[in-house]
């Protein structure tokens, strides 16, 4: 005897219901955040020379899963102007709320470059990333999980604060705590400590902390970044091929008194090349 379609539709409805209230338990198959990026993360129009889906360059895997690998607490990037870290935190802000759903806070040196970061790179981001719409449901309302200050996902939420203040550092309890330009912000907040060691105090009950920290260097001896670089247990450096002997080695700064490294002529900065450690051949950028 065939099943009333009244006791069909419901079976269906449950099963439905069922299936909905489960998926808040689905665990996702894990991914390093530079798999994530790969299969999710785009460079909006607003922040980027192109807009297009992000490719990574050949050097920034190994820094973006040293983000995500949770066997490491603490990543430190002492870098060069316009190699993309901005748009790994980016990446890395979107992976934690999509993939891990874990609470986070970010700070800029100043409140300013705070909400500039979020209306340039943050917003188009959350706009332009399909599967954020699903952990942020917010977007484009006038509501108290999407301001400026703060994103609340679902499960998990975003503080976005300036560095200068230390009320910026107070009464935020996250799993990931993100430094940007930590060179521009001072080396005491208010006597009340480093900006590393306020926001170190963010993640002390959190089961896999996460404390991320980069900055182009500025003066030396009162540098954040090259003072944790210093205190670093390992330390990763980008080797390069040289196009002659094809002898791997890192770029260095060099300097008239080095014996490789950067080279150029006189006052010329048009002429620089960087000469090989092993054969002694200059390289151009080129």
């Amino acid at each position: 005897m065939p099943l009333p379609l009244t006791w069909i539709a419901n079976r269906l409805a449950i099963d439905r219901a069922v299936a909905t209230g489960l998926e808040a338990l689905r665990a996702k198959p894990p991914l390093r955040l530079s798999q994530w990026a790969e299969e999710h993360f785009y460079l909006s129009a607003e922040s980027s020379y192109v807009e297009q889906r992000w490719t990574s360059y050949p050097f920034q895997p190994a820094i973006m899963d040293a983000m995500s690998n949770d066997a490491i607490r603490e990543v430190t990037f002492r870098k060069s102007a316009r190699v993309g870290y901005t748009k790994m935190l980016l990446a890395f802000v979107g992976y934690n709320a999509h993939h891990r759903r874990r609470n986070q806070a970010l700070w800029q040196p100043t409140d300013d470059d705070s909400d500039d970061f979020c209306k340039t790179e943050l917003e188009p981001m959350l706009r332009d990333i399909p599967v954020m719409a699903d952990v942020f449901p917010s977007f484009l309302q006038r509501h108290k999980d999407n301001t400026l200050k703060q994103k609340k996902f679902l499960g998990s939420a975003l503080h976005l604060r300036g560095g200068k203040a230390a009320k910026n550092f107070r009464r935020l309890t996250v799993d990931v705590a993100i430094l940007d330009e930590i060179d521009g912000i001072d080396l005491d907040i208010e006597k009340e400590g480093a900006p590393i060691k306020l926001a170190a105090k963010r993640l002390e009950d959190a089961t896999f902390p996460k404390l991320i920290s980069g900055s182009t260097p500025k003066t030396k001896g009162f540098s954040h970044v090259e003072g944790r670089e210093g205190q670093a247990d390992k330390r990763f450096l980008f080797h390069i091929p040289c196009p002659h002997c094809g002898a791997e080695h890192p770029l260095t700064f060099g300097g008239k008194d080095a014996a490789h490294g950067f080279k150029w002529s006189g006052q010329d900065p048009e002429s620089v090349a960087h000469l090989c450690a092993s054969c002694g051949v200059l390289m151009t950028q080129a």
